[in-house]
């Protein structure tokens, strides 16, 4: 039964989703100057034809500078005109799409953005190779501009056919700095106590939902903790969905890990290092990561399901929609999931994999992902576009 109902017909607001089933924003890399190519259409057209319910374009920037580097994607008039057509694209394969909306904070290597925004004057750790090296601590008049940055990218993706969005407050980017403790350090209300640090997320989820309107899906990408000591908390993550949910939250996606710090806490499995060295964009960056990536880089083992304990802390509090993301990869995890109450479930790796794994799934001719979880995939994003090398 629990199968059955993963692949029943599911409403947000008024729109309804085929199944539980969401292709969580993974970074693609398929992109032409910071603008949307055909392999990214493809790449999403092929997850709507494999039966993802909804799939989700990683990483659109709300404005330039909330580009973590300069060749990145942005909302736009230019973007705008691709995504439509891949919007449209998805819908006649059957599925329907979703785009992450974020900005970078300080985590840029963006040469033409000096001073990235931030909560706080912070070393960027991220880009400082990069010549980057210190943050701008963000004014009351930055925060309102990038607010009203990502309410009037929701509003452009709506008018332009897409089905919800999702708004990025996870893995240590821009809101999600203002989250956690460890990177704002701000004395005024926007800093201090987790209700004072939710305070801009919470306030920018009010202007998206103001103007996108009542019935449009805004999903909320929200860390269970962000994989430190000092960090963002399972307890302070409790308050914040709860406030999500009084604030016009659709669902919420839970997912853990801070890009800067413990990148891998979210994937798991193993660290692609040689690889990684390899893409870096200078000698100094190649250098660096060759004799420091193996110190700086933890590796976390992958289990099946490895957020459910505390993904479930956050079901037993709130009525909100709540998906599920973190070591989905068969049959049995699905059903554990599903009976542990939760209403979508987001997959990434298994789809790179194979963007039919769910229809095998359904017909029976698998139980489980072929996925290995090398992570070379995660090298892939930075030489054409994210792809599995176990297809070589």
């Amino acid at each position: 039964m629990s199968m059955q109902r993963a692949f029943s017909s599911r409403l947000l607001h008024s729109t309804s989703f085929k199944n539980v089933f969401i292709k969580t924003a993974t970074y693609e890399g398929m992109y032409d100057d910071g603008l949307p190519n055909d392999k990214l259409m493809k790449h999403h057209v092929d997850l709507a034809k494999g039966n993802v319910a909804l799939t989700t374009i990683s990483y659109g920037a709300v404005s330039a500078d909330g580009r973590t580097f300069k060749t990145q994607m942005y909302i736009n008039e230019e973007s705008i005109v691709k995504l439509a057509e891949i919007a449209n694209k998805v819908h006649e394969a059957g599925g329907k799409v979703s785009i992450q909306l974020t900005h970078c904070g300080y985590f840029s290597k963006n040469s033409q953005v000096k001073r990235p925004l931030a909560p706080s004057r912070v070393f960027n750790e991220y880009g400082f190779m990069s010549g980057i090296v210190f943050s701008k601590a963000m004014t009351k008049e930055d925060m309102q501009k990038t607010s009203n940055d990502f309410a009037n990218a929701a509003l452009r993706l709506k008018n332009a056919g897409f089905d919800a969005v999702e708004v990025h407050m996870g893995h240590g980017y821009l809101l999600s700095q203002f989250l956690s403790p460890w990177t704002n350090k701000r004395k005024d209300e926007y800093g201090g106590s987790i209700e004072n640090r939710a305070r801009f997320p919470l306030e920018v989820l009010k202007n998206v939902r103001n103007t996108v309107g009542a019935d449009f899906p805004i999903l909320v990408k929200l860390n269970l903790n962000d994989g430190f000591k000092n960090g963002f908390s399972l307890e302070e993550c409790k308050y914040v969905s709860l406030e999500l949910e009084k604030n016009g939250c659709s669902a919420l996606v839970l997912s853990g890990g801070f890009t800067s710090k413990t990148p891998f806490y979210l994937m798991r499995g193993a660290v692609p290092l040689k690889g990684m060295i390899k893409n870096g964009t200078s000698l100094a960056e190649k250098t660096t990561m060759a004799l420091f990536g193996p110190l700086i880089i933890k590796k976390y083992p992958f289990t099946p399901n490895f957020f459910l304990e505390q993904a479930k802390e956050i079901r037993k509090i709130t009525k909100m929609p709540l998906v599920y993301l973190g070591g989905v990869d068969s049959k049995e995890g699905i059903e554990e999931i599903m009976n542990e109450g939760f209403d979508f479930i987001a997959i990434g790796r298994p789809l790179i994999h194979d963007p039919n794994f769910l229809v095998k799934l359904a017909n029976q001719e698998i139980q489980k992902s072929g996925c290995n979880r090398c992570n070379e995939c995660v090298v892939e994003m930075d030489r054409g576009g994210v792809r599995c090398v176990l297809d070589d």
